[in-house]
């Protein structure tokens, strides 16, 4: 297994985010995290990533816990995509890809030439090669998005985690940053964990499942077994219906809100 999480809990302060957190991903495999705003997504990724420390739990890659590792070889085993926003300062698309290669590169030392070698092959997986000497900053959303997953391939990890990839993204934008999300899984054998608003996510890609609730325990599944009316309506407070519905083609579900359900304007 290629990332274990076993009873993981974590608190700002005296507030609880989340508890009893536990799950496993395998090479190829893509979890998607979803739950309502303050579930605490987001915090969870930044232990995975271990920038924040658990109160409680492990997290270990490999059967390594992640606290015993140092911060570059953390980098080399997981690539992380925050949530979009970071000022470029105008780099070149290959300029912000090398970032990526920060774990690889001493202090002080120039990218050599296996770097430069590792950013193109990370520009050819997201299909970017044509715009590497283009400013970032006169990039599409889309492209953005596909150079910020770049910059996390540029280190080779095994694990790659991104916070909500499709956000403020086009249908079009949705579908090419998902597109090679599911093309790393599935011919690099990359582990892919994402945080997403879309529940539809779980059905159209994803192995498995994570349900976050504020400050309460996750539940982990396939999307079959746990993206049920019961499960998702009692995660988000609200009544919820799965249509479209085929055994054989997960993929056809979509979540759609039971309106009758929620009281209107009085």
């Amino acid at each position: 297994m290629r990332l274990a999480v076993s009873n993981l809990q974590f608190s700002f302060g005296a507030q609880r985010v989340f508890a009893d957190v536990s799950f496993s991903v395998a090479d190829g495999e893509i979890l998607s995290i979803i739950g309502p705003n303050g579930a605490g997504k987001s915090t969870l990724l930044r232990c995975l990533n271990g920038l924040l420390r658990p109160d409680h739990g492990r997290i270990a890659v490999d059967g390594r816990d992640i606290l015993s590792l140092g911060r570059k070889t953390l980098g080399r085993m997981i690539g992380y995509v925050p949530q979009s926003g970071a000022d470029t300062f105008g780099f070149s698309v290959f300029d912000m890809v090398m970032i990526g290669r920060a774990a690889h590169v001493d202090t002080f030392s120039t990218p050599r030439e296996s770097d430069r070698k590792a950013v193109e092959r990370a520009l050819r997986l997201v299909g970017l090669q044509a715009v590497r000497d283009k400013n970032f900053n006169q990039l599409s959303g889309g492209q953005a998005q596909l150079v910020a997953i770049a910059r996390a391939l540029a280190a080779e990890p095994d694990i790659i985690l991104l916070d909500e990839p499709t956000a403020h993204l086009d249908i079009y934008n949705q579908a090419q940053v998902l597109r090679v999300l599911r093309d790393l899984a599935a011919s690099k054998g990359l582990a892919v964990i994402m945080t997403t608003h879309s529940p539809d996510h779980a059905f159209l890609f994803s192995s498995k499942v994570l349900l976050m609730q504020p400050g309460r325990e996750g539940l982990f599944g396939s999307p079959v077994e746990l993206m049920t009316p019961e499960t998702v309506g009692r995660v988000y407070g609200i009544g919820v219906s799965i249509v479209g519905y085929d055994p054989k083609n997960p993929a056809s579900r979509t979540v759609v809100p039971d309106w009758f359900s929620v009281a209107g304007p009085s």
